[in-house]
C-alpha cells in the first residue's frame, strides 16, 4: 500500500497528534469515541507515530483528545439538529473527520487550514459542494468573505488557539464579531499555567518541529473582555469525560483549577 509522506513544519505538524490519538482510541474495547476514518488515514500516512510511545504512556493525550472529540461532536450534533440548513466553520481543520463521524445533514461545512495542511487533507477527505476547503491562515481574514452565510453560524476551533498569543486571538474574535451575528464559537482552551510549557507535554514535545503554547484562559468568560459583542455561554471540562481512563490523574480532581485545566468553551457572538 502506498503511503503519503507528511511534510509538516511547526504548528501544522500538530495535526498528526489528534488523528493518531483517535485511531488508537478506536482500537480499544472501552473506547470513548469511534473514528474508523482516523484508522484508515493513519495507516496511509508515512510518519513515525511510534515517537509518541506505547498506549499506556500516551494515555493522557489519547484520553484528552477522545474527551474533547466527544464533547465537540455532541455540540456539533446539537447545532445540526437545531439548524439543519446552517453553516459550520472549522478553524485549523487539520485531519479532523467530524463531518464524516457526524451526520451534518444539509449543513454547509468549511474547513480552514494552511495550504500545507489542506494539501494533506485532500489526499484522504473528499471536498464537495457541501463540504469545502479553504487554504488560508485563519489570520488572513479574507476567508470570512468566502462564507456565504453570516448569521446563525457555528465556528469550531479544536486544538489550535493555544498556539496563538492573546493579542492574536483578540484580533481574531473581533473580526469574527464583525462578520458573523447570532452565531456561536466553540473552542478548546487550556489554563494559563500551561503557557510556555509545551516541552512538558507528552506528545507535543516529541514532534520533529517544536511548537509552543502561547495562550490560556482560567475561564472562558475572559473572552468577553475582547469585545462587547462576545458573551460567554458555558464550558465543558475534558476531565469530566473518561472516568477511570485518566488513571492516577483523577487524584487531582479535587483541585478546581486542575479539573478545569483543559476545556471546551462556548461563546455567543451577538
Amino acid at each position: 500500500m502506498q503511503k503519503h509522506e507528511a511534510k509538516l513544519v511547526g504548528v501544522p505538524e500538530t495535526m498528526l497528534i489528534p488523528i493518531w490519538a483517535r485511531a488508537q482510541e478506536t482500537r480499544r474495547d472501552d473506547s470513548i469515541i469511534k473514528d474508523f476514518k482516523a484508522l484508515e488515514i493513519v495507516e496511509k500516512i508515512d510518519y513515525d507515530f511510534s515517537i509518541f510511545g506505547e498506549a499506556d504512556k500516551f494515555y493522557r493525550t489519547q484520553v484528552g483528545v477522545a474527551a474533547r472529540t466527544k464533547i465537540l461532536d455532541a455540540l456539533t450534533k446539537e447545532y445540526v439538529e437545531k439548524t439543519p440548513n446552517g453553516t459550520i466553520i472549522n478553524i485549523g481543520s487539520g485531519l479532523d473527520t467530524r463531518p464524516i463521524r457526524v451526520d451534518i445533514k444539509n449543513v454547509h461545512w468549511y474547513d480552514i487550514d494552511l495550504p500545507e495542511g489542506i494539501k494533506i487533507r485532500r489526499k484522504f477527505i473528499e471536498e464537495t459542494d457541501q463540504h469545502k476547503f479553504i487554504e488560508k491562515s485563519v489570520f488572513d481574514y479574507e476567508w470570512m468573505d468566502l462564507i456565504d452565510q453570516k448569521e446563525n453560524v457555528l465556528i469550531i476551533a479544536e486544538g489550535i488557539f493555544m498556539y496563538f498569543d492573546i493579542e492574536q486571538l483578540k484580533n481574531l474574535f473581533n473580526k469574527l464579531a464583525d462578520h458573523f451575528t447570532n452565531s456561536y464559537i466553540i473552542f478548546e482552551a487550556m489554563d494559563p499555567i500551561m503557557v510556555g510549557k509545551a516541552k512538558h507535554h507528552e506528545s507535543v514535545k516529541k514532534l520533529k518541529t517544536k511548537s509552543e503554547f502561547h495562550s490560556g484562559f482560567k475561564s472562558g468568560k475572559e473572552v468577553e473582555a475582547f469585545d462587547d459583542r462576545l458573551k460567554f455561554v458555558k464550558e465543558w471540562y475534558h476531565f469530566d469525560v473518561g472516568g477511570k481512563r485518566w488513571k492516577s490523574m483523577r487524584l487531582f480532581w479535587c483541585i478546581p483549577r486542575f479539573k478545569r485545566m483543559m476545556k471546551i468553551v462556548k461563546v455567543r457572538v451577538n
